[in-house]
């Protein structure tokens, strides 16, 4: 089913409006004290509304009101002045520029409306990026009411409401990239208090179509019974398809998702880490280290990285496999482990649900529920993340009298079809997470040609890329039918090395053993009979012939064919892997096959690309190689000889197409963005003797340590400690002798003898209320940190 599509509103201009520059700070075309044209704010809310007359098409541009004066050109002068009815120069061509907003200019056009000079309008020749010469008309129509809905009740955020305040980052879109940076930079808000917080807003071009992931919920009843995973059921049913040009499109299997949470709704969670070698390889020696020592650790622990139970007779299954596999193909390095999905299967805990498949869509909408997303009875709390559905960003503004120029905020392509700007504070920072296809396609809408070309032809950009799946499907049966019970669904997976080939010698064989893969169902078989399907994902550099472009209609159009070919002795380690498969689970499961084995590697199946959701690269990071060109730099910042202010984090970001998932990768890369665009200090102690306490609890709590030597028991602020901070005197009752408030983000000190483990009594301080009465006790050893986390309440 395809999703709806907003287009903008080119429809005449009739009636009254507000004439608004777009740009940060805006301004409103009215007149002065003495009648004269200019420009001004709008802080007492009662800009002049001007009367547009569409004639053929061109329009006239009246002042509303009982005069009869209208805007008029002068090419001689380049002045815009007022005249009369009966006076020349009245008419205006207006159109809808590439980047959302409207030109102004002479019917030849030769001249445009220029508020370059921020005081006045004048006549200019038009600016190859619209620098100065973009603007909105603004009127009076409310929207049509909404019916109740979870959408309305949990994220009742409008554009126009989003639009009335500033943000210190704007992120575009909440898949993995977008959700997981968004979960991760709340969490930190959380942690560092309202001082150090930054104001985030999420902007997602869909609706609250997933609650969680599909999988976590209600499925149709023949599916229901069935083994597999059926994600691509809902896949299919919500996706809207590429405009492709150029492509073989026999070969194309890809789709988009636009909804809460994108792709992560109905992706396939298989988590696997990009092997070492091609992930040193491709990535410098900092991204390399930050990944495998901090990173994917921290992203498996996020998306419940799980292990299905082992019994014994899963145990003898997959010893037979490591024993026959690398026996078949020498030096291959072949280790078949349980698949790493991410969910969590079950829990240990008596009444406590296992969490399920993972989505970004259930922190999203946790916090959507919390007390912070303005909902009523919210009180005073602090709103440091807002959240806007159906928000489609369409282009960036940009600041072009910069060098480089600099990101100011978005502009939003409403269902309505209006274009409405939201805009960053100073220094702020936008990142795109929306997806291959769109975040370059919003990075290309925001200039000119000559802006798209240096892109484009400078910085590897465009060149979006899927890697090559080969895989094998049959079904068949067991000798004994109460087999399939005892063994159950398995999924297995290892790398494997490719003897002799240096280049791509890495790849990932994944087999599923009565039970789905994640690839489409289409390449699945009937489940009434257990299905066999082994599926290997070859490493692939992005194709150069692969590209992106804005048609006459500002929509992109894709070029995504096949890259690299897979090598003969790819292919053939490949095939001796299935026939290895086959004949251990014939020996080891007594099962019999239905069909005979592939006689040769070119009876493989190539799969098509994009029936994983995993076409990437189109705005590659830097990678090992500093002379191959890069749109990003290796924090995922585009580069400086494109902009300022702009990061992307996303799959566009691959500098190559990696012989795994990339999903767990690309959720590392949000988590360490996130660390990048608000830092988590770590803090030490002055002096060895000194206990150190951090307060992470995002609340408002009473402390007292323990002094077992009798040290003078004075607490300071740590030499570190956040702008604004201060040792703060509680009311008289409010706390108990020896005990110091500490608001969220506080960091303070307390002197103590080095080796004497003293006791931390924490009390949190409770809205409208001062504190429990019991507090909870916290170990704190000199010379030492100690973190009071949420955890503890």
């Amino acid at each position: 089913m395809a999703n709806f599509k907003p287009k903008f509103d080119n429809k005449p201009l009739v009636g009254k409006y507000r004439i608004k520059t777009l740009c940060r700070d805006p301004v409103y075309v009215r007149l002065d004290d003495n009648s004269s044209i200019g420009l001004f704010d709008d802080k007492q809310g009662n800009a002049l509304l001007w009367t547009f007359t569409p004639i053929d098409d061109k329009y006239t541009i009246k002042i509303t009101g009982p005069t009869e004066r209208y805007l008029a050109w002068n090419k001689d002068t380049n002045e815009v002045s007022l005249v009369q009815e009966k006076d020349n120069g009245k008419e205006w061509l207006i159109q809808r520029r590439g980047s959302g907003g409207f030109g102004i200019s002479v019917p030849d056009g030769g001249r445009v409306v220029d508020f370059n000079n921020k005081e006045k309008i004048s006549l200019n020749k038009r600016d190859a990026n619209d620098s100065n010469q973009l603007w909105l008309f603004e009127n009076d129509r409310e929207p049509a009411p909404q019916r109740q809905s979870f959408q309305t009740e949990f994220f009742p955020l409008s554009i126009k409401d989003a639009a009335k305040e500033k943000y210190d980052i704007i992120v575009v879109g909440s898949g993995i990239g977008g959700g997981v940076l968004v979960h991760d930079l709340n969490d930190t808000n959380f942690r560092l208090g309202e001082r150090q917080s930054k104001k985030v807003l999420l902007l997602e071009r869909g609706g609250f179509t997933f609650h969680s992931h599909c999988l976590n919920v209600a499925r149709p009843v023949d599916l229901v019974n069935d083994r597999g995973q059926h994600n691509d059921f809902f896949y299919h049913k919500f996706w809207e398809k590429y405009d492709l040009e150029n492509t073989d499109t026999n070969n194309w299997g890809g789709g988009l998702m636009y909804n809460l949470g994108g792709r992560s709704a109905a992706w396939g969670l298989f988590v696997p880490r990009i092997h070492d070698t091609p992930l040193k390889k491709h990535f410098s020696d900092t991204v390399y280290n930050d990944l495998r020592n901090t990173y994917y650790t921290k992203a498996e622990r996020l998306m419940n990285l799980s292990f299905p139970h082992t019994n014994k007779v899963h145990r003898h299954v997959i010893d037979r496999f490591n024993a026959d596999g690398p026996a078949a193909e020498l030096d291959s390095q072949i280790e078949w482990t349980w698949a790493r999905i991410a969910s969590e299967f079950q829990t240990e805990s008596n009444y406590k649900f296992a969490q399920g498949a993972y989505s970004t869509i259930d922190k999203i909408f946790e916090i959507a529920q919390g007390k912070d997303n303005g909902q009523p009875n919210s009180g005073d709390s602090k709103k440091n993340l807002k959240v806007a559905l159906d928000a489609e960003v369409y282009s960036l503004v940009m600041d072009w009298s910069q060098t480089p120029p600099v990101v100011t905020g978005v502009n939003i392509r409403t269902v309505e079809g209006e274009c409405v700007p939201i805009y960053l504070e100073d220094k702020g920072q936008v990142v795109l997470s929306a997806g291959s296809l769109n975040s370059p396609t919003i990075l290309l809408r925001s200039g000119g040609d000559e802006w798209r070309k240096n892109i484009k032809e400078k910085h590897r950009a465009l060149q979006i890329t899927d890697h090559d799946i080969w895989l094998h499907v049959d079904r068949f049966t067991y000798g004994n039918p109460a087999d399939r019970d005892k063994y159950g669904p398995m999924k297995l997976q290892t790398y494997f090395n490719v003897k002799g080939q240096t280049e791509r010698g890495i790849g990932l064989a994944n087999m599923s053993i009565d039970s789905s893969s994640f690839l489409p169902k289409g390449s699945a078989i009937d489940s009434q009979i257990p299905n066999f399907i082994m599926a290997f994902i070859l490493e692939c550099p992005l194709n150069p012939g692969n590209t992106i472009r804005i048609d006459e209609n500002g929509e992109p159009k894709a070029t995504i064919n096949r890259g690299e070919a897979a090598t003969k002795e790819q292919k053939e380690a490949m095939y001796r892997m299935t026939i290895s498969a086959i004949e251990t689970i014939e020996k080891s499961l007594g099962a019999k096959f239905t069909k005979p084995p592939p006689e040769s590697p070119d009876n493989l199946i190539h799969g098509g690309l994009g029936i994983v959701a995993h076409e990437l690269g189109s705005l590659p990071m830097q990678g090992r190689d500093g002379n191959q060109g890069a749109s990003l730099d290796e924090n995922l910042k585009v580069v400086s000889d494109i902009c300022d202010g702009v990061y992307v984090c996303d799959l566009s970001i691959f500098p190559y197409s990696p012989e795994v998932n990339p999903t767990l990768t690309l959720a590392a890369f949000a988590i360490r963005l996130s660390r990048t665009l608000i830092e988590r200090k770590r803090f030490k102690p002055r002096d060895p003797n000194h206990v150190c306490v951090v307060n992470h609890s995002g609340g408002t709590v009473y402390a007292r340590l323990s002094n077992r030597t009798k040290m003078q028991d004075n607490p300071k602020l740590h030499d570190e400690s956040p702008a604004g901070a201060q040792l703060r005197t509680p009311n008289e009752g409010e706390i108990e002798d020896g005990e110091v408030l500490l608001e969220a983000g506080d960091v303070v000190e307390w002197e103590r003898k080095k080796d004497v483990i003293e006791s931390l009594f924490v009390r949190r301080k409770k809205a409208g209320e001062y504190s429990d009465t019991r507090p909870i006790v916290l170990s704190a050893f000199p010379g030492a940190v100690t973190v009071i986390g949420i955890e503890e309440f």
